[in-house]
């Protein structure tokens, strides 16, 4: 009995293979075909790759198909609602591990939970776990890069790498066709920039993606990486002459400059009515095809003559094409 045992495990260690998270974890993946998908964005990154019909349990956060998080438009609706239940979702939210048990999902893959959170709920489920990223770390690199990342991680796991491909490829041409856009070097703002729920003018982020594409600086925030609060009285001293909100927040934001008109109207901004609209960044960690759109949108208050309808079609196409 022994010697049969021991033959089952070398022959399952074969057909085992290894792969490096983005908590540089070593995660041995024996099967590929069922999933799930835990944290925000991670159903996101499986959708872009066209693997949600893999999915044997869901999150009931996923359940509210926001028109803001543009993925959840694009899903079989009626598979989704028909999935287990296998947590409430959100950030940091540990999953039902019980519900995970009972499933026996191949691979679970994770965003916005701790090492320690991934390696319990292994330990505890003796399923494999992937960390994936969006960026939500201390290394001086892009977001977008953890996003490619992730995307060929899930890619090489699931065997869908002619996909990402083809999705790398149109990600690194709108980012060259993006770069040649000159941008006036102005004293921009970017606010209301959704962080861990919907905020006011005050969110801002020194890594907002689509300012990055173009090479913009947020100046309010040189000193510091990533999202922050600032006060008003910083956003007065700094005084942009340009300014873009997340329009996730429009009604926030509404709320409060009608509160504070006199504070408001003495930025040059305000003043001069250059103040706009940008797509929801953050709904559910990052809506990735927003960036680019972002960044033409961004761009076309600056002279540059781009048709958005067009290019909101073109991105939408490349990032959500059914096989």
């Amino acid at each position: 009995m022994r010697f049969i045992l021991l033959i089952l495990f070398i022959l399952t260690s074969i057909n085992a293979h290894s792969f490096k998270d983005l908590y540089d974890r070593d995660v041995n993946i024996k099967q590929n075909k069922k999933i799930v998908c835990i944290g925000p964005g991670t159903l996101r990154l499986i959708t872009y790759l066209n693997l949600e019909k893999n999915l044997v349990g869901i999150e009931k956060r996923e359940l509210k198909f926001n028109k803001n998080s543009t993925y959840t438009q694009y899903l079989d609706k009626e598979f989704i609602k028909s999935l287990p239940i296998i947590g409430q979702g959100g950030p940091g939210k540990m999953p039902n591990l019980e519900a995970l048990i009972t499933l026996k999902p191949d691979i679970i893959f994770a965003t916005f939970l701790s090492k320690e959170q991934i390696n319990l709920i292994e330990s505890k489920t003796k399923i494999p776990v992937v960390a994936l990223s969006y960026g939500q770390t201390l290394k001086n690199e892009k977001k977008l890069d953890f996003i490619k990342n992730s995307l060929n991680l899930i890619s090489k796991i699931m065997n869908k790498e002619k996909r990402f491909q083809e999705l790398e490829t149109f990600m690194q041409k709108e980012e060259k066709n993006i770069s040649k856009l000159k941008v006036d070097d102005k004293l921009m703002y970017v606010g209301g920039v959704a962080f861990k729920g919907i905020q006011g003018i005050t969110s801002t982020d020194s890594d907002y993606p689509a300012f990055e594409l173009l090479n913009i600086k947020n100046h309010v925030l040189k000193n510091h990486k990533g999202h922050a609060f600032i006060n008003i009285e910083t956003l007065l001293t700094y005084n942009p002459e340009i300014i873009f909100f997340d329009k996730l927040s429009k009604k926030i934001i509404n709320e409060e400059i009608e509160k504070n008109k006199v504070i408001f109207n003495n930025i040059n901004a305000f003043k001069n009515k250059k103040v706009y609209w940008l797509n929801p960044s953050n709904f559910y960690n990052i809506n990735v095809e927003n960036i680019y759109i972002n960044s033409y949108l961004i761009a076309s208050k600056f002279g540059y003559d781009n048709n958005m309808e067009n290019i909101k079609t073109r991105v939408h196409k490349a990032f959500f094409t059914k096989e």
